[in-house]
């Protein structure tokens, strides 16, 4: 994450279905409590495998993560594996969230939910939704 643009967008789209969805926010590092919180769901070896890993680095060979493995299923019981320092995440915080629905005469359905303005809604182009959102209907 670029502190300096915390910013993101992400877009899932369904060529299937004819339909995405965008998500404009602002992007967090997730808290340790909480990171630690998930690390202690994930199953036993997906944990050790985690430990074991310094992600993205070459190696030599799979016969050193296999005995690093070994090593921490020795040292560490199910439930006692500690979150490596380095494992977390991150967390989108969307302002703006678009559902869109293609159309074969290519006059598509976009709904867009945001954070309301000042003088929002209006009832016109801009409706109530919930959680003080609103939403709008954009040309395609």
């Amino acid at each position: 994450m670029d502190e300096e643009n915390p910013n993101a967008a992400l877009t899932f789209y369904w060529e299937h279905y004819s339909r995405s969805v965008r998500v404009e926010g602002i992007v967090e590092k997730l808290p340790f409590s909480e990171a630690d919180g998930y690390f202690s769901k994930r199953p036993y070896q997906s944990q050790i495998g985690a430990l074991c890993s310094d992600q993205s680095k070459p190696i030599e060979g799979r016969e050193l993560l296999t005995a690093m493995e070994k090593k921490l299923k020795s040292e560490y019981s199910e439930g006692q594996v500690p979150r490596p320092s380095l494992w977390g995440g991150y967390i989108v915080k969307p302002h703006s969230i678009e559902f869109w629905q293609g159309q074969t005469d290519r006059i598509h359905d976009r709904i867009r939910f945001r954070k309301p303005k000042e003088n929002e809604p209006d009832g016109v182009l801009t409706h109530d939704a919930e959680d003080g959102w609103v939403y709008e209907r954009l040309c395609p």
